[in-house]
């Protein structure tokens, strides 16, 4: 049975064109696979618009170097996806569009959607998407992200670059006129070049003033003539052939690339070499270092599936094979990975629904995952058993070395809530309980480890958000929301795994109209704060988050004012980030990083119909 029904152009009794968000849907390869029914159109509301850069759509659960388009690292540690063999460079994966994630369109009309951010301090965002129906059974689109930052430290010069980033993609869909067969094809790009910093060099950091800290583009760095690049390839191909409702077949292809390499030139200037005096050892030579790694991977799954009443099951068959190579030394042959797996979901009058999924690799790594969703309560329950990546196994470069022998890691983790929805007040109390045991770090030399003891995480927090009308006839409502955790790391394992023990969200904001209701608005406040912890630091040589404990993130706090505006299809923003910022002060997100400092960002989005 097909889940989704495409159509050609639509008019109204006048032949005026109607098209709009609610002609244009939405949709996801998931909805598709596992026959969801779902509604999905473009966003057109007001609601974080201001929000553009990753870390801002992160929710701040994430560090990254202090700019838009640098590495990025998980703040909470989430349960790993893949069960088998990885490349281990996973530092750019928040940039690289997921088959999960990917947006496919039924637009009926050609549709475009343009946001373009001019960030104060040298920073900007252009996201492209085109989508039109070729005839009522075929789409094609393309999207274009494209990246551009200024160095925010150690700046030498106007359009003195820190990332430039583009990631291209090229999509189709297609339903068979006449036969149940159904295609989803995308291929995707990235490509990302990096000048790297290593961060603010202070002679003495223990005894470092504010004023020292703090001088953002005039700070001296550790690394000026550090290069790296991420390059990355992904072709996907979903197809679904449905016999009957209770039995249909599907098979899935991806073919991935990723080449990751990194560049430094010994400069020999100043009392400060920021090459001999950055790296630890030189294995190699004293002059230069380079870095080049490539994964390849390519993944062919096939199931069947259907519909049994209120059951949906899902069972398949996968294989990988995979290769590395890297520039001093091949880390592994050729090999392949094979896996069996099954889903099935339990829906009840849309009362609650119940899923279930495992995976079981050759070698004895699994993956068991539960989830209970209802209008009152929420959990899910992981466990799994997954191989260390590649990387982590085998690695020789000028600086490391290491040849290791990994046991598989173990993950298990209960995540549960409460969710009470009263119209002008929502709360969303939940909680986390995370253990790991074998799992893989970098110690404070920057070298790979697994942990022989266990760590267990414990997180409880949640959402609370309050809505007052203020005029019901506008529909002008003032708006509170806040989300916060606190968490404590437990077992002999613990000190592998640091984190804030308090995490805070807030966005304060009315929301209304303007000129006799032709312009909606939102008008606000976000905040941001953590408390202080000794956040992991970044070796851009190996592309990896470390252990340190001599550069502790301070507690901070940042708050951002934005205006946004709507008229018609055009959306648009002004925000004064980070505003709370006086003098020379500010706050680190990662060790010899300081966060974005105070700057003014304007943006504006587009949507076309016809």
């Amino acid at each position: 049975m097909s889940t989704v029904a495409l159509f050609a152009q639509i008019t109204d009794d006048s032949t005026k064109l109607v098209y709009n968000a609610n002609t244009t849907r939405i949709i996801l390869e998931s909805d598709l696979k596992n026959n969801i029914e779902s509604e999905r159109h473009p966003d057109t509301t007001l609601y974080e618009l201001e929000k553009f850069t990753p870390l801002d759509q992160a929710d701040f659960k994430y560090q990254d170097l202090g700019n838009v388009g640098t590495a990025m690292f998980p703040i909470f540690y989430p349960v790993a996806d893949e069960i088998g063999r990885t490349s281990g460079l996973s530092a750019y994966d928040y940039y690289m569009v997921s088959p999960e994630s990917f947006k496919y369109y039924n637009s009926k009309s050609p549709f475009m959607d343009l946001m373009v951010v001019f960030g104060g301090k040298g920073r900007s965002v252009v996201d492209y998407s085109f989508s039109r129906n070729v005839n009522e059974n075929w789409n094609f689109g393309f999207d274009i992200y494209r990246i551009t930052s200024d160095k925010q430290i150690g700046k030498s010069g106007q359009q003195d670059r820190n990332v430039v980033g583009t990631v291209i993609d090229l999509y189709t869909y297609y339903q068979h006129p006449e036969k149940p067969y159904e295609a989803m094809v995308h291929v995707a790009n990235m490509g990302f070049n990096i000048e790297e910093t290593g961060g603010i060099y202070v002679d003495d950091i223990s005894n470092a003033s504010s004023v020292d800290l703090f001088e953002y583009q005039d700070s001296d760095i550790q690394l000026s003539e550090a290069r790296s690049f991420e390059d990355r390839f992904h072709f996907h191909l979903y197809h679904q052939y449905n016999w009957t409702k209770q039995l249909q077949f599907y098979h899935q292809l991806d073919i991935k690339n990723q080449e990751s390499g990194y560049q430094d030139f010994r400069d020999g200037g100043g009392t400060y070499n920021t090459y001999t005096d950055y790296y630890d050892q030189f294995l190699l030579g004293v002059d230069s270092t380079y870095r080049q790694i490539k994964w390849s991977e390519v993944s062919n799954e096939a199931g069947v599936k259907g519909d049994l009443a209120n059951l949906f099951y899902r069972l398949y068959l996968k294989r990988r094979d995979l290769n590395m190579d890297a520039i001093y030394e091949d880390p592994t042959d050729k090999f392949s990975e094979m896996f069996l797996g099954g889903y099935t979901r339990f829906n009840w009058r849309d009362k609650f629904n119940v899923e279930a999924q495992a995976e079981l690799m050759q070698s004895g790594e699994y993956k068991l995952i539960g989830n209970l969703n209802s209008d009152l309560i929420f959990g899910s329950y992981k466990s799994l058993r997954l191989k260390p990546s590649v990387f982590s196994d085998r690695y020789f470069g000028n600086h490391q070395d290491w040849d290791n022998s990994f046991a598989s890691a173990f993950t298990n983790e209960i995540t549960g809530g409460i969710q009470l929805d009263l119209k002008w007040l929502t709360i969303r109390p939940k909680g986390r309980l995370l253990s790991r045991d074998k799992f893989i770090y970098y110690d404070e030399n920057r070298t790979v480890r697994q942990s022989d003891e266990v760590a267990i995480m414990a997180s409880i927090g949640g959402d609370f958000n309050l809505k007052l009308i203020t005029n019901k006839e506008y529909n002008e409502s003032i708006h509170l929301e806040n989300e916060a955790y606190f968490t404590k790391v437990s077992g002999n394992g613990a000190q592998y795994m640091p984190v804030p023990e308090w995490f805070y969200n807030g966005r304060l904001f009315w929301r209304g109209f303007w000129f006799n209701n032709t312009m909606g608005v939102e008008v606000g406040v976000n905040l941001h704060a953590k408390s202080q912890y000794f956040a992991p630091a970044y070796a851009p040589e190996i592309q990896q988050f470390y252990l340190q404990d001599e550069f502790r993130i301070e507690n901070f706090y940042t708050a951002d004012i934005f205006w946004s505006m709507q008229v018609n299809n055009v959306r648009a923003f002004v925000r004064w980030t980070n505003f709370n910022q006086t003098g020379f002060t500010g706050y680190f997100i990662t060790p010899y990083y300081p966060g974005q400092s105070r700057t003014l960002d304007f943006g504006v989005r587009w949507l076309f119909y016809d």
